[in-house]
This record gives structure tokens, C-alpha cells and sequence, in this order.
């Protein structure tokens, strides 16, 4: 007898979740976030880990919408036909919208500026995003940058010290 859709999505929702853990393959591809294990290991402090993560943050919002997306409405079955342009400023909250325009912006453009490795053209902005947004790991920014044993960390802890004292300028009235 063959079921219908109904019947298998409610079969398949039934499964014990013992099933869904996932499998060892795929636990040994998984990384630990590195900015929570530099902060575990106390070679940064959780002022830099507020840095990174509104740095992330900053840097999320702006990338998001800039690809392609489904236009596909659920309630009509059909893709809609107009399609709204919007500035990412517009897409970003308050909060969001003061860090970008007073902390990450004037951040960009002092590192984007500094050459930090023996690569030239390298820029000490990408090398801090590669760890804070990417999740590269510090031995794989020494070895991309060729950088000498633990200057990866070094660029990594000034480049958040940058933004904190940028951070620290804002006025207190509108401080986010």
C-alpha cells in the first residue's frame, strides 16, 4: 500500500533523535569557534571577544543581501514579481546601523591601510576578518600571511585593541 506525503513526513518526524547526532565524520570536520578558544586559553580577554563579535556582526549585516535570493511566496505558490531594492543601511537595525557608521567604518579604513605581513599588498584588515569572520585558525593565518611563530596573534589582539579604542570614543549619549 503506498503512503501518502502526509504519512512519510509524519514517519520520518518520528525518528528518536539518537539518530540526528552527527557523525563522526563529519565531528572531526567541526571547528570550535576561534575567538572562543583563544578567550579559554586567556590569550585574549572577553573585551576583545565583545570587539569581535560586534565586528561580526558589523560585517554580516553589510554582506547581507548581496547575493541572490529565493523570491519563492509559500502562501501563492508563486515567485514574486516585484522585487524591493534596498540599501543594506536600510536593512540594519539602530545599533547596527551607529557600529558601522562610527566604529567599524573609521576600524576598516585604519587597518585597510597597514600592510602586516611579507606578502605584499597583504592588508592587517583581511588577516583580522580571516580570524574574526572567516574562523581561521591562527596557524593557518601564519602559514597564508607567512607570518613567524605567534604574530598572528599579535596583529590579531592590536586589531581588536584598534576597534576597542574607536569603540571607546563614541560619545556616552549615543553609545549602542
Amino acid at each position: 500500500m503506498r503512503k501518502t506525503r502526509k504519512e512519510r513526513l509524519t514517519q520520518g518526524a518520528s525518528i528518536v533523535e539518537e539518530n540526528l547526532c552527527p557523525t563522526p565524520q563529519t565531528e572531526r570536520k567541526l571547528r570550535q569557534d576561534t575567538i572562543v578558544s583563544l578567550l579559554a586559553v586567556g590569550d585574549i580577554s572577553s573585551d576583545h571577544v565583545r570587539a569581535a563579535e560586534e565586528i561580526r556582526t558589523v560585517f554580516e549585516t553589510v554582506s547581507r543581501g548581496m547575493f541572490p535570493a529565493s523570491s519563492w511566496r509559500s502562501e501563492t505558490n508563486q515567485g514574486s514579481n516585484k522585487r524591493q531594492r534596498m540599501d543594506f543601511i536600510d536593512r540594519m537595525s539602530d545599533r547596527e546601523a551607529v557600529l558601522w557608521q562610527r566604529c567599524y567604518l573609521p576600524w576598516t579604513r585604519q587597518l585597510s591601510c597597514e600592510v602586516a605581513s611579507g606578502i605584499p599588498g597583504t592588508r592587517w584588515l583581511q588577516m583580522v576578518i580571516d580570524v574574526v569572520v572567516e574562523n581561521e585558525s591562527l596557524e593557518v593565518i601564519e602559514q597564508k600571511y607567512r607570518l613567524g611563530g605567534g604574530m598572528a596573534l599579535g596583529f590579531l589582539v592590536s586589531g581588536l585593541d584598534k576597534y576597542m579604542a574607536i569603540r571607546c570614543e563614541i560619545p556616552v549619549q549615543v553609545r549602542v
